[in-house]
C-alpha cells in the first residue's frame, strides 16, 4: 500500500506561514521550480493525532509550483497531508526497476530522485481540497499536473520518521 485517504472531516484552518525550512527543485529562468516546506502556525488546532503521538510528528506547510520529479523523501518515512490547494494534480507512486540509477539533488539526505525510465507506475490519486491522505513517502512518488498553466499546491504536512505507513494506518483504523 502506498497511500490511504482518511475518511475524516477537515476544515481548512487559518494559518500563518513562517520561515522556509527546506526546498527541493531547480532554478529555471531565474525562477524556482519544485517544492518547499515552511514553518506554519495554525490558528486553532488539528485534532487528528492522538495526544500520545503528537511529539512524533513535525508540522510544516508544503508548497509546490511545478511537476515534482519521482523521488523518495529525505528524513520522513510517512506523512499525513491535509490538502488546502491541489490544482488537479495526480500523486503517482512507482516501483523501482532492478537496474535503476537513482541520484540526489541539493538538500536530499537519504532520499533519491529517479528517472521515469527506471520506474513502473503503480497506484495514484488525485487529492481535492480538504482531503486527508496518509502517504508512504519512503516509496518513490511524483506529482503530475493534469493541466497546463501555473501550479499552486499547498498542504499542511505532518511528517514522521518514527512510524512506517502500516503503523500509521493502524493508528487511524
Amino acid at each position: 500500500m502506498y497511500f490511504k485517504k482518511l475518511n475524516l472531516e477537515f476544515n481548512i484552518p487559518s494559518y500563518e506561514v513562517g520561515k522556509k525550512l527546506d526546498q527541493y527543485g531547480f532554478d529555471i529562468n531565474n525562477k524556482f521550480n519544485g517544492l518547499w516546506y515552511s514553518d506554519i502556525k495554525i490558528n486553532g488546532e488539528l485534532n487528528l493525532i492522538p495526544e500520545r503521538y503528537k511529539s512524533d510528528f513535525d508540522i510544516s506547510l508544503l508548497e509546490a509550483n511545478s511537476f515534482i520529479l519521482p523521488h523518495s523523501d529525505s528524513g520522513s518515512t510517512s506523512v499525513i497531508n491535509f490538502y488546502i490547494e491541489t490544482n488537479n494534480c495526480a500523486t503517482q507512486f512507482y516501483e523501482v526497476k532492478d537496474d535503476a540509477k537513482p541520484y540526489q539533488i541539493d538538500n536530499q539526505t537519504n532520499g533519491f530522485v529517479y528517472d521515469l525510465n527506471d520506474l513502473v507506475e503503480k497506484a495514484s490519486f488525485i487529492a481535492e481540497p480538504k482531503d486527508i491522505y496518509i502517504l508512504d513517502v519512503s516509496k518513490v512518488h511524483s506529482v503530475i499536473p493534469l493541466h497546463d498553466g501555473q501550479i499552486n499546491r499547498k498542504a499542511i504536512c505532518l511528517s514522521t520518521n518514527k512510524f512506517k505507513f502500516d503503523e500509521l494506518e493502524k493508528i487511524f483504523n
